[in-house]
């Protein structure tokens, strides 16, 4: 039994028809006929009939030898993948997950200085939404990543930094006089903020939902100053965090205020899949993280 008559058997069970299949693979129905007959020869057992009808079936023999194939496929991903990561670790590699707007807070300075302290580790990042980097750090992609709040359950987390979040209205709107929002401010405005992809905007619906509030998410964008511009043309109140309403291009301008949203925090760690072990590398990325982003944190407080 190889690989490659176990690909051929499962576009067989598909398919159910060796023209099908053989055109996918590709290779001639006669040598797919061939293969799978090698194949039932060596398990000793039919894998396919025809029906009353016509049609190609399989048989039960054919349901194990399935089931068997798929476990044999996750298997040999996984043998890859251990493999990959061997590989990466011998040749000072890391792979990171980093959820968006994180590196916007950190900076260029911070994977830089990085690199500066370890020359000899490649670094390779992606910069993802929210739920598709937590998808990947889950399957395997990377043995690390900057996640953001809420957390998955099934990771080992450490918080680094969390700060209120913010939403950006015009200074026209009666609610720029407060000190700070409440969810129930939120009844019947129209509302901007990153889309379905980003937890934030999950978490601000379930707020809604708990409180009995009837937003309207009118406007999803992953370019903050979207959601900016949003607000300052006065057509609702736009998602941000406190540390996008410090900066001197959002706060200098007169025509937006920025409110924080009482109870609420955006909040990003460092998270790792339990059962597997980090590398040399991997753990200097992971080290470096636990020191540089309070570190930041500290220095970004002290000059406000």
């Amino acid at each position: 039994m190889r690989l490659e008559q176990l690909e051929y058997f499962a576009l067989m069970y598909q398919t159910k028809s060796y023209a099908a299949a053989a055109k996918q693979i590709p290779m001639t129905p006669q040598g797919l006929s061939k293969s799978m007959h090698s194949l039932e020869t060596e398990l000793g057992v039919p894998l396919f009939v025809v029906s009353e009808n016509g049609e190609l079936e399989p048989t039960p023999y054919a349901d194990d030898v399935l089931a068997f194939a798929r476990r044999y496929d996750t298997s040999y991903t996984s043998l890859k993948e251990s493999i990959k990561r061997r590989l990466d670790a011998e040749r000072g590699q890391v792979e990171v997950g980093i959820c968006l707007g994180i590196l916007g807070y950190l900076g260029p300075d911070f994977i830089e200085g990085f690199s500066a302290v370890y020359p000899n580790i490649t670094l390779r990042y992606y910069e993802v939404s929210d739920v598709v980097c937590d998808e990947r750090l889950r399957r395997g992609d990377y043995n690390l990543a900057l996640t953001i709040a809420p957390y998955e359950t099934d990771f080992l987390t450490k918080e680094l930094y969390s700060t209120p979040v913010f939403y950006w209205l015009n200074a026209n709107d009666p609610l720029s006089q407060k000190d700070s929002l409440v969810i129930e401010d939120f009844e019947g405005r129209d509302v901007a903020m990153p889309g379905g992809d980003f937890k934030c905007f999950s978490t601000f619906a379930a707020r809604c939902e708990e409180a009995g509030v009837s937003s309207h998410v009118t406007y999803t964008s992953a370019e903050i100053f979207r959601l900016y511009e949003f607000a300052r043309q006065g057509l609702g109140l736009s998602f941000s965090a406190g540390h996008l309403a410090e900066m001197q291009i959002f706060r200098d301008n007169p025509e937006v205020v920025a409110l924080p949203l009482e109870g609420t925090y955006w909040r990003f760690g460092i998270s790792r899949l339990p059962f597997r072990p980090l590398s040399w590398a991997e753990q200097a990325f992971y080290d470096y993280c636990l020191t540089g982003v309070p570190a930041l944190s500290a220095l970004g407080q002290s000059q406000n």
